[in-house]
């Protein structure tokens, strides 16, 4: 019977060995054994500051490899392949959170007429945006299998100071 249940042992763990690379951020998956697992998928901000008209302007860069599509193209024949939001936490403690087809953002990526994240992404806001004060940001990109974690963590969108 102990033989019996072997193969079913087997299997289980051979299930968690691929999540082990993102169960919390004091696994010893993280950092290089992360990006070996991964191939790179991270995220890094290029740019994230405040301009002198309080408008954001956030350049997201990609690690190593990535990118997709931000929205369905008819011309590329190509659907959606990355989500994208940036949450911006104001000075009161309430957040916005900005998509990429927000009404008064401006997100485009680098290819393909700005509908497609080859290796950067910007976000820029409408003047004025932090007339009352910006603190943090957090950025968040997942796809269908999974998401971009931040700078080689595993931690997909942690807060961060605008500078």
């Amino acid at each position: 019977m102990l033989i019996g249940r072997a193969p079913l042992l087997l299997l289980c763990v051979a299930m968690m060995v691929p999540l082990s690379g993102c169960i919390g951020s004091s696994s010893a998956w993280c950092g290089a054994g992360h990006d070996e697992m991964y191939g790179g998928y991270d995220y890094i901000y290029s740019n994230k500051d405040v301009a002198s008209d309080n408008s954001i302007n956030v350049t997201i860069g990609l690690l190593k490899s990535g990118g997709g599509w931000l929205e369905e193209s008819e011309e590329y024949q190509e659907s959606q392949s990355v989500w994208v939001t940036l949450t911006v936490k104001m000075s009161d403690g309430s957040e916005q959170d900005i998509g990429y087809n927000s009404n008064s953002w401006e997100v485009n990526g680098d290819s393909s007429d700005g509908i497609y994240w080859s290796t950067y992404l910007y976000y820029q806001s409408p003047a004025g945006f932090c007339d009352d004060g910006c603190e943090e940001l957090k950025f968040s990109a997942g796809y269908e299998n999974g998401v971009i974690y931040y700078d080689e963590t595993c931690d997909s969108s942690p807060w961060i100071d605008i500078d």
